[in-house]
């Protein structure tokens, strides 16, 4: 989408924010590792300008290849992807669409076990950013005590994120001890952290400490820019691309000082405000083309990205999340980002649905059949065959038919009979489809438990933080 040309521009573009507006940033330790480090550091208003050098240090220092361990290693997930992006499901809503009651409601632990077993049943989901907040802990333990459910229900790599350095030093604790050590852990880290940035160009304090945190231990973190067209950032498209590019090269700076060679993804959640109502516009055209343009800027770079697809600002799954979905996440699932994000939720992120869980997930394995093609080959081309058949013959009875069939894509929950057969069968749709599935699975599918001594290590941690954390 962008040419070469445009994307130096906008990298120019961002190194002039950083240099002449710079950016707040409210972590005491931050601000000595830049100003240790050559950065122009205001006393007062805790400014940072950040010169080009380092920001170009950092660019060419940053690892560009690592592995976001499993504790189930077949999960693992070797970083970058090879040609199309890894899925995982969408992050930390406070409430969550009730399968029995089809009604929003605030979401609990009991939620996030099954988003996690659900999350870990479905072959398509690749990593699971948990995609409930368990509300009924108490606010201090809702990130450690989450991290502890998710290590228990799933097997695969988990992401999560820390509001503060203490937090984090929880996390990496938990990490270490699914792992097996302190040095597993950091040649396969069991969990990433997605830490966001305060549009415009502010870091704030606990998430900062938590970032240098993570980077001295070898956890790899998602820098998130959130700005959004209109409100945080300007309502152009370009002038937003260039200020959210500024906030992740600024985090990726305070990752490469306090660790260098850091693992950070480079990544870009942003939604233009929509002016009629005052509300986000996940579901619009362009929050594909800012996904397009962070996945763009980031191959410019050489390093890893996540982004967000699957945006939509509709209440409940059916015909507005799929057209809005289908739109944002198609073009971005083919723009060459490493991790896409976004399955299962609703209404702009501020709620999730497991039901829509699986219709995204349905989604994406038919954007990854579109995206195969189709070989052509001796054999595939089937030039005896249709010799065979000639003119007004048919194929069914063929046994090149019964050897090939199977490579045909058939969907799961899609309904493809007869209308007839469709009537006989009650006329259901494919949200009844789900619906049952979601039942089913949560009834029969149980992850691998953790080693007894490991869920005593991660309920003893669980404890200490709950007396630590303020």
């Amino acid at each position: 989408m962008m040419s070469r040309s445009e994307k130096e521009q906008t990298h120019a573009a961002s190194l002039r924010i950083l240099e002449r507006s710079g950016a707040c940033v409210r972590s005491a330790t931050a601000l000595r590792l830049l100003k240790d480090a050559g950065a122009k550091v205001g006393d007062e208003d805790m400014r940072v300008y950040f010169p080009e050098s380092m920001v170009t240090d950092a660019l060419r220092s940053s690892s560009k290849e690592f592995v976001l361990g499993a504790r189930n290693p077949r999960h693992d997930l070797k970083i970058p992807a090879n040609g199309f992006p890894f899925l995982s499901t969408d992050g930390f809503p406070v409430a969550i669409r009730d399968s029995d009651t089809l009604i929003k409601r605030p979401s609990t632990r009991r939620d996030l076990e099954k988003w996690a077993i659900l999350a870990d049943s479905v072959s398509t989901v690749d990593l699971f950013w948990p995609t409930t907040t368990p509300t009924d802990l108490p606010t201090r333990l809702q990130l450690v005590g989450g991290l502890r459910t998710s290590y228990e229900n799933t097997e695969k790599h988990v992401q999560y994120q820390a509001f503060s350095g203490q937090e984090a030093r929880f996390e990496i604790e938990m990490a270490c001890a699914v792992a097996g050590d302190e040095a597993e852990n950091r040649r396969r880290p069991h969990f990433s952290s997605v830490q966001c940035i305060v549009a415009p160009l502010q870091y704030e304090g606990g998430s900062t400490d938590a970032v240098i945190e993570f980077a001295r231990a070898g956890i790899p973190v998602v820098a998130m820019s959130m700005v959004t067209p209109g409100m945080t950032g300007p309502a152009t498209l370009a002038g937003s691309v260039a200020l959210a590019n500024a906030e992740v090269l600024g985090s990726l700076v305070i990752s490469n000082l306090a660790n260098r060679g850091a693992r950070v993804f480079y990544c870009f959640v942003c939604t233009p405000l929509d002016m009629k109502f005052g509300t986000f516009a996940t579901g619009s055209p362009e929050y594909g083309v800012l996904g397009i343009a962070g996945s763009e800027m980031a191959r410019h770079y050489g390093l890893p990205s996540m982004m967000s697809g699957y945006g939509s600002s509709a209440k409940t799954p059916g015909v507005q999340a799929g057209f809005e979905k289908g739109i944002t996440t198609a073009a971005v699932a083919l723009s060459d980002c490493d991790l896409l994000t976004g399955i299962g939720s609703l209404n702009d992120a501020s709620f999730a649905s497991m039901e829509e869980l699986l219709i995204d997930a349905q989604m994406w394995e038919d954007i990854k059949r579109t995206w195969a093609g189709m070989e052509v080959n001796e054999s595939d081309l089937a030039l005896e065959v249709i010799e065979k058949v000639g003119p007004k013959g048919q194929y069914l009875s063929q046994p090149h038919t019964l050897a090939n069939y199977r490579k045909l894509h058939v969907p799961k929950y899609r309904d493809r009979s007869s209308y007839t057969a469709w009537e006989a069968s009650g006329k259901k749709d494919m949200l009844a489809t789900v619906q049952a599935e979601v039942k089913d699975i949560l009834a029969r599918h149980r992850p691998k438990p953790l080693d007894k001594d490991v869920e005593l290590k991660l309920a003893e941690i669980e404890k200490r933080a709950s007396k630590a954390v303020a």
